[in-house]
């Protein structure tokens, strides 16, 4: 019977996934206790244990690692910024726009990484839940006006699920994104800055570099 369980299914690439998951678990629990900076940290932990996890399955992937995959980017990237942000500006239960743009925003959440896991290409079809989700962190973090969250929850929840194709972080690139997610995991504001300009530049013209240089469009 044991041989049969899902236990043994799982590869040395899905522990990558695992940290994801937990990390984003975990950051939950502390930006419940009013810890933001250790919560804001563990989610770009997350994020960095996406990127390793992506680099490994495709070597060395197992079955249930998509699965598993799917479900913590769901924690990590979908439910864990949420509740940073709801925390972080005090938002009160009966905020009906917060709740309604939240929501949206899980669900396209949601609706992408099933997509995304559905038909896999050498590029995302739509913006990754991990770019969303360290736009609305930092945005969160620095404390920016309530309209800007607000605004950034509904332009990314719908860039989630529209045909966009965004490029892979790979090669050098990669070693920029790491270096500038480690900046800013220092808690200074200059870098929170740099981290959340950066990723709205990937996002706005990502698609045009990809179309670019890509000989699949």
């Amino acid at each position: 019977m044991l041989k049969n369980s899902i236990m043994w299914k799982i590869s040395f690439a899905d522990s990558f996934t695992i940290i994801n998951g937990i990390s984003g678990l975990i950051s939950i629990f502390y930006s419940i206790k009013g810890n933001f900076y250790t919560a804001f940290i563990l989610i770009l932990i997350s994020v960095l244990a996406d990127g390793l996890d992506g680099i490994v399955a495709r070597k060395f992937g197992s079955f249930v690692g998509k699965y598993m995959d799917e479900f913590s980017d769901t924690v990590s990237f979908c439910v864990s910024p949420c509740i940073f942000a709801f925390l972080k500006y005090e938002i009160k239960i009966i905020n009906p726009i917060f709740l309604s743009l939240s929501s949206i925003f899980l669900i396209f959440g949601i609706l992408h990484l099933i997509s995304y896991h559905i038909g896999e290409k050498n590029f995302f079809n739509g913006l990754a839940t991990p770019a969303s989700a360290i736009i609305l962190l930092c945005i969160s973090y620095l404390n920016l006006p309530l309209f800007l969250l607000y605004t950034a929850f509904l332009i990314l929840s719908f860039l989630m699920v529209l045909s966009i194709p965004y490029p892979r972080i790979e090669r050098y690139n990669s070693i920029f994104a790491v270096i500038i997610i480690f900046l800013a995991m220092s808690g200074l504001i200059e870098f929170i800055y740099l981290l959340l300009f950066s990723t709205i530049i990937y996002v706005i013209f990502g698609p045009f570099y990809l179309i670019h240089n890509s000989k699949n469009f």
